[in-house]
């Protein structure tokens, strides 16, 4: 090999080397960290109108914390307040064929200026273990999801 072949290969290699080591970790491509849940309309308590309302929230697959899904709710009410709901957590994990249901009580409360009191959002922490994983939102309630289950359920990846 001539002097210059030499020369440009180590150059090349160390260009490699140095776009290798400067790129981020692939890891974090593997999956989104955050997840929207679809929104869930439901029927207060006892499947009252005028306790009626919307379930919200999101999950999150936090890389640090490998088969551990966040997942945080929201309640809000459209006419009455105080107005509780007890929302369940449906998730599964189609690798590990395992899953469960959460329950979580929130109550919506506002004051009729739009300052909301009471708890009306909760995030609780699932060890859902890795892989591809779902989850409903429900309430005790009628609710949106029943129409539908397939177009309510979120479907994300656990490191």
């Amino acid at each position: 090999m001539t002097r210059s072949r030499i020369t440009a290969s180590i150059i090349s290699g160390g260009l490699v080397a140095t776009a290798l080591l400067c790129s981020p970790a692939i890891a974090s491509a593997d999956h989104s960290e955050f997840t929207p849940l679809p929104l869930t309309y439901s029927l207060g308590k006892n499947n009252t109108l005028p306790c009626s309302g919307q379930l919200t929230g999101y999950v999150q697959t936090p890389h640090d914390r490998p088969g551990i899904a966040v997942i945080s709710v929201s309640w809000t009410s459209f006419f009455d307040s105080p107005c509780s709901i007890t929302a369940y957590v449906n998730y599964s994990n189609r690798d590990t064929r395992t899953g469960g249901t959460r329950a979580i009580d929130l109550t919506h409360t506002s004051d009729g200026s739009g300052s909301l009191r009471g708890e009306s959002s909760r995030q609780i922490s699932i060890d859902v273990g890795s892989g591809n994983a779902g989850l409903t939102l429900t309430s005790e309630s009628l609710t949106s999801t029943l129409i539908d289950p397939g177009a309510s359920t979120v479907r994300f990846v656990v490191a």
